[in-house]
């Protein structure tokens, strides 16, 4: 019933609340990805082979083309690179931070896309685009993107 309403300051209200319960999957291709972040410390990029992309993160179709990505995941190697960057001065409550935030585009040179994820040890004045960056584990990893605890400046 897609009705306008001809008396809206007649309309009823009925107070209540509707319980909801869902869940949210990681689907095939991101399953793929965390289980690799959390058992191996490895990033994976999915292909295109219409494109000849990489995709990261991995997906189960380009969204250039539509085509079907291969089996045939590959291990990111090497540092990422800065693409775009933000220093956070407060947090989500406008609160101000003691520390100044880093928040980060990295991405790879064989893959198209990236991930956005924090910067540390470097200062908000030393860091710049292109910069090399690698990954930070965490300790306890649980198939989630906290497993990377930040990305720092690439040690050769």
């Amino acid at each position: 019933m897609l009705d306008k309403a001809s008396q809206p300051r007649k309309t009823m209200q009925v107070a209540g609340s509707i319980p909801i319960y869902h869940r949210y999957t990681l689907g095939v291709a991101g399953e793929r990805f965390f289980k690799a972040m959390r058992d191996n410390q490895q990033l994976l990029a999915s292909p295109c082979p219409k494109c000849a992309d990489f995709l990261l993160p991995p997906k189960m179709y380009c969204e250039r083309c539509f085509e079907e990505t291969t089996d045939d995941w590959v291990v990111l190697e090497g540092p990422g690179y800065v693409r775009s960057f933000t220093v956070l001065h407060r947090d989500l409550d406008e609160e101000p931070l003691e520390t100044p935030l880093i928040v980060a585009m990295v991405s790879w040179p064989e893959a198209r896309g990236g991930l956005i994820h924090r910067l540390g040890g470097v200062e908000p004045d030393e860091v710049e685009l292109g910069m090399a960056v690698e990954p930070v584990w965490s300790q306890e990893r649980t198939g989630a993107m906290s497993d990377i605890d930040h990305f720092r400046p690439f040690a050769e």
